[in-house]
């Protein structure tokens, strides 16, 4: 065989250790009823095991033939396709799929089935999509950092990849699901429909609520100063403060670059998080944060908010000064004689998007 694969396509272009590396690992991968069409068609083939542990058996199959063995509609499952962000195929009866991505969005059609709205199932796939991404791209990282050692060879990289998915790969789904389970829970809580809501049958709509962003002043100046690296960094840490400070009934709603949001029926409870979270940044070393706050109706829609309060929210902070936590008249109001917090009259100005003049405060809390 060694000599066959010296001969091969497969080792075109690669010389000396590269080369024996390459055919060391071939040999392995057609020893383990990898062919040669599925090693030249990968794009890294030590990581061919690993993907077929993740269920990629390396098969591609055409849109046509998804959409016959499991009955989907062919423009819901090209719907579903872009959704998660596969490109679309033209020619649908042509196999260029892989059939692990073709076929992972096909238990979507249940919840159609149980009577979901389309478009309201292509939300849910997008936001599962969005967030798994980013919990994949962490755990990618992670594994790298347990796997990758100085001068392993193809090889032993290949077999490492595969013994981590083999490990690792089945304590997934039941993690991903309790989280799930979690979220759902959480959202059953604050979503609970009131008595004249479920007579009517319908879901909750705009609510009065306070909304607040965070972000870190010079973040993009930042960014010509110091590596990528440590520049996610410092997003990252600010997003896990964020999380920290959240108490109930506050819920943390979303990173957005080097900015967080937060949304509460209560703004009382809000404006101590976002306080605590200004201490917080600069206990950890930070650079100085800028917070607005608004009230207002909103409505929520695939784990976002939409609304007045939200722009005005948005464009407080951005036009806040360092170290600032700046609320809409809104909140001032809804806040009331409450305990604990100093007020500085900022009087009434005018913000991008916004129609009319908003009367606005900085808050910080009182000593002693």
């Amino acid at each position: 065989m060694a000599a066959d694969i010296d001969d091969d396509e497969l080792l075109r272009g690669l010389t000396g250790q590269a080369r024996r590396e390459r055919a060391e690992l071939i040999r392995w991968l057609r020893a383990h009823d990898f062919d040669v069409e599925q090693i030249r068609g990968a794009l890294i083939p030590m990581l061919l095991p690993a993907h077929r542990v993740v269920g990629d058996d390396g098969t591609y199959v055409s849109a046509q033939q998804i959409c016959e063995a499991t009955g989907i509609d062919l423009d819901l499952l090209q719907r579903l396709h872009h959704a998660v962000g596969m490109p679309r195929v033209e020619h649908t009866g042509v196999a260029v799929q892989s059939r692990a991505d073709a076929e992972s969005v096909v238990r979507s059609k249940a919840l159609i089935d149980f009577g979901f709205d389309a478009d309201e199932v292509l939300a849910i796939v997008r936001v599962l999509v969005e967030g798994l991404g980013h919990a994949a791209e962490t755990m990618r990282k992670a594994a790298l950092k347990v796997v990758l050692r100085p001068g392993a060879s193809e090889l032993e990289l290949a077999t490492a990849f595969e013994d981590l998915a083999s490990r690792v790969v089945p304590l997934l789904g039941p993690m991903i699901e309790d989280l799930l389970y979690l979220q759902l829970r959480r959202s059953f809580e604050t979503e609970a429909v009131n008595f004249a809501e479920r007579t009517a049958g319908s879901l909750p709509g705009a609510r009065q609520v306070t909304v607040a962003f965070a972000d870190l002043v010079g973040f993009t100046e930042l960014g010509e100063m110091v590596a990528p690296e440590q520049l996610e960094r410092i997003a990252s840490r600010l997003a896990e403060l964020a999380r920290d400070v959240v108490v109930t009934p506050v819920r943390f709603v979303k990173t957005i670059g080097d900015a967080v949001m937060f949304v509460c029926s209560d703004a009382v409870s809000l404006l101590n998080v976002v306080l605590d979270l200004v201490s917080a940044a600069a206990a950890h070393d930070l650079p100085r944060l800028r917070v607005g706050l608004a009230s207002g109706w909103a409505v929520s829609h695939a784990g976002d908010w939409y609304g007045s309060p939200v722009n005005i929210a948005s464009r407080i902070t951005s036009g806040a000064r360092p170290g600032a936590v700046v609320v809409a008249e809104s909140v001032r109001q809804d806040v009331g004689a409450a305990k604990g917090f100093e007020w500085s009259v900022l009087g009434r100005r005018s913000l991008r998007g916004v129609s009319l003049p908003v009367n606005l405060f900085a808050v910080h809390r009182r000593c002693g």
